[in-house]
């Protein structure tokens, strides 16, 4: 994409690095093959709108040509902001209505329990950690010492850290306080020297470096979750455990946005809690109790459940 010695890398870095990389992926794979020739001013409405239509056909889907539209539309926009372009084509084009959305899969927290007990260590102790606190990977390979307070039952969540580089937590709702279960104190506790510089981190490496995400993911997490014949295994889902697991035991929605450190509820709602197979024929059940009685049979508790998960 030119226009008067116009580049992508002329965009400041006011964003996070991960967001960057992610902009840097997608004008690499999409942009630069379609419009890599091409100068801004000539880039016509019709030309975004069709580029967008073919990705779709090509087999993208909604969500990833809408991550697309939205980097193609960034871009345009700030050139411009800096008069290179009279308008903004993207902004005027349009995405076609979504279609139903694939439901997403239940959690069986059986399964959960079988994979935190394969685990090798430091994955073991990450997924663990993760599960009961809720924290993004990010958040929780960053955590110091100075962060963790066990006498209090506290963590303090004030950065995030990705390929090395360290940053401010997403929002001003990820910069926040979780309390601590007894099984998270006990285990923090477990990794604690006697004696530990406040300023260094949790989970690091013989060279006191935060551990690559990556790494553990590819070496450790993935190829155990294949063996379990668990698939879509990542560290994200063990965050979803968290939320669902909230769910399950009645958490209320405003908790968990502050526990998972979102700034919308909706968020919370919609694309973290999942389906309990458990919890949801127990619901059935209840329902069921309500219109014709007491079932003769009683009902396995969610409790018992996470009780098993933590032990």
């Amino acid at each position: 994409m030119q226009a008067s010695g116009y580049s992508t890398q002329r965009l400041p870095p006011l964003t996070r690095l991960h967001t960057q990389k992610h902009y840097q992926y997608t004008v690499k794979a999409h942009l630069i093959p379609a419009f890599g020739e091409s100068q801004l001013r000539l880039i016509s409405r019709d030309a975004a709108q069709s580029f967008l239509a073919a990705k779709l056909r090509a087999g993208l889907s909604w969500k990833t040509v809408k991550h697309l539209r939205t980097v193609f539309g960034t871009i345009l926009a700030a050139a411009e902001a800096w008069d290179l372009i009279p308008t903004n084509p993207v902004r005027k084009t349009r995405l076609p209505r979504r279609g139903p959305v694939r439901e997403k899969p239940g959690i069986a927290l059986e399964d959960v329990s079988r994979l935190l007990g394969a685990l090798p260590e430091p994955s073991r102790s990450l997924a663990y950690l993760l599960v009961l606190t809720g924290l993004r990977v990010g958040e929780l390979l960053a955590l110091r010492w100075q962060d963790v307070d066990l006498a209090g039952g506290l963590l303090h969540v004030r950065q995030t850290v990705y390929e090395g580089h360290f940053d401010e937590p997403k929002s001003r709702s990820s910069a926040r306080s979780v309390p601590l279960a007894p099984g998270v104190i006990e285990t923090l506790s477990g990794r604690k020297p006697a004696e530990v510089d406040p300023n260094r981190l949790v989970f690091c490496t013989r060279r006191d470096q935060p551990l690559s995400r990556r790494n553990l993911l590819n070496r450790q997490l993935k190829p155990t979750a294949a063996e379990l014949g668990l698939p879509g295994i990542n560290w994200h889902w063990l965050r979803h455990v968290n939320a669902t697991l909230h769910d399950s035991v009645g958490t209320p929605l405003g908790t968990v946005q502050a526990l998972l450190g979102h700034s919308s509820s909706e968020v919370t709602r919609a694309v973290y809690i999942h389906s309990v197979p458990a919890d949801a024929r127990s619901a059935v059940e209840k329902l069921e109790s309500v219109l014709i009685g007491p079932k003769r049979t009683q009902n396995v508790e969610i409790s018992k459940l996470v009780t098993t998960l933590i032990q």
